[in-house]
């Protein structure tokens, strides 16, 4: 699987819902960990300016932690955004990740 970097620099992203922790097995919940042993969650962001009216929303994975206390209508900052394309059972799309979750306001180290 190939990251493609994703550039954010004319873009805002507005937190569309709240993290969850992405499962790895539902029956138990489990959480899937990323490869340094971090719990690994999803959240919903609005990339701004968009003119995809049909599904402007996208799903970002990113480790934490800790669960994380993002709250929605934030501006946040995806650290490392990256796109990747995905295949599984027939099914394939399009996936997010990032390094980090931070506000918009909170300048790059």
């Amino acid at each position: 699987m190939r990251n493609i970097p994703v550039d954010i620099s004319g873009l805002a992203f507005i937190v569309a819902g709240e993290p969850e922790p992405k499962l790895m097995d539902r029956e138990t919940g489990e959480v899937k960990k990323d490869g340094e042993g971090r719990d690994l969650y999803t959240i919903p962001l609005l990339p701004k300016p968009n003119d995809d009216r049909r599904n402007p929303v996208i799903t970002v994975t990113f480790p934490s932690a800790d669960f994380p206390k993002i709250p929605e209508g934030i501006q946040v900052r995806p650290v490392g955004l990256a796109a990747f394309f995905w295949s599984m059972n027939g099914r394939a799309g399009m996936g997010f990740r990032c390094e980090a979750i931070r506000p918009a306001a909170e300048r790059a180290a």
